[in-house]
């Protein structure tokens, strides 16, 4: 008679492959003979349980037990209709094994990783005499670490021009990293091998610092340019003069026009931040704005007003027309 695949796993007819998956892991870490040492029935059962994955898990197996009972008209190799043969394990073969007939070997992997941690420890010599003795799926099978990312504030001016920063890991490892001039919000710095170890001997993953800038009091970004608003007193703006502006590398004097207007921009070349792809700066731009002079008693302002009225253009006309 044959036998009832589903019953056996403990699933329905309509179970997914996700499902029969899930139920063979679950039975297999169960009776697994390493678990049951010397247990022949455990070992039967374990057989059952892996020919009903070997089906179940094959779309075109289980199409043809669902319609006739069986896998293969003809029956499997080694047996007769409907027989079964006890299989000879070489996991370079994929497929079967002596208590594995049918088994995925990352499904391999999770068991043993589940139950042993590997082959190495409690377990693993039994299995190596058997010839478990291949990397089974995920649990040993070498592969590159995680990649690592870590969120670094950053000062304008130090993203601007570049510097060298001190980083703790949640591990509690530190060690510097160079901020390379220029940088912005959303670039990443990677440090090839500086994340998780990798398993089984592979490469250590990657770690990844995103920068977040934090706004400055002053200074403006655009692009590689750096905006600063320089402010003005009237008579700076009506007569002109040297003033003190500031830059990220530190303050300079600049020439103020006589005549000067709120809002005129004046251009400081290469005092912007670095082009990292061609490796020259951008400019700086003083944003003029004129202030009028505060605490002038009545008589001051009557004087002031005196002086510029009927002297003045109207400062809409060019905008509004």
């Amino acid at each position: 008679m044959a036998k009832d695949y589903y019953q056996i796993l403990g699933i329905s007819k309509g179970a997914g492959e996700e499902e029969i998956r899930k139920a063979f892991k679950k039975l297999a870490r169960k009776y697994h003979p390493d678990v049951n040492p010397g247990d022949k029935k455990a070992e039967e059962r374990f057989k059952e349980i892996s020919e009903a994955n070997e089906v179940l898990s094959n779309p075109e197996k289980r199409k043809k037990y669902d319609a006739f009972g069986t896998a293969d008209f003809e029956g499997f190799p080694g047996g007769g209709a409907g027989g079964w043969r006890t299989y000879t394990y070489n996991p370079f073969e994929g497929g079967g094994g002596k208590y594995g007939a049918g088994i995925d070997l990352d499904d391999l992997g999770d068991i043993f990783g589940d139950l042993f941690g590997g082959l190495g420890g409690v377990g693993g010599a039994a299995r190596r005499r058997r010839g478990f003795t291949a990397d089974f799926g995920t649990a040993n099978r070498t592969r590159k670490g995680k990649d690592l990312y870590f969120s670094l504030d950053l000062d304008f001016t130090d993203a601007a021009k570049g510097c060298e920063k001190t980083i703790r890991l949640g591990s509690g490892v530190s060690f510097k990293v160079k901020i390379p001039a220029g940088i912005t919000d959303g670039q990443k710095i990677r440090l090839a091998g500086k994340g998780e170890p990798g398993v089984a001997g592979g490469e250590a993953g990657d770690l990844y610092i995103e920068p977040r800038i934090i706004a400055h009091p002053w200074f403006r970004r655009s692009g590689n340019d750096i905006e600063v608003d320089l402010p003005l007193n009237l008579s700076e703006a009506l007569s002109g003069g040297k003033v003190k502006a500031p830059t990220i590398d530190g303050m300079v004097e600049v020439k103020i026009p006589a005549g000067a207007q709120s809002g005129q921009k004046m251009r400081l070349k290469g005092k912007g931040a670095l082009d990292r792809k061609t490796g020259s700066r951008g400019d700086q731009y003083l944003v003029l704005q004129v202030h009028l002079p505060e605490g002038l008693d009545q008589r001051s302002k009557e004087e002031l007003l005196k002086a510029v009225k009927g002297k003045e253009a109207d400062p809409r006309k060019k905008l509004w027309g």
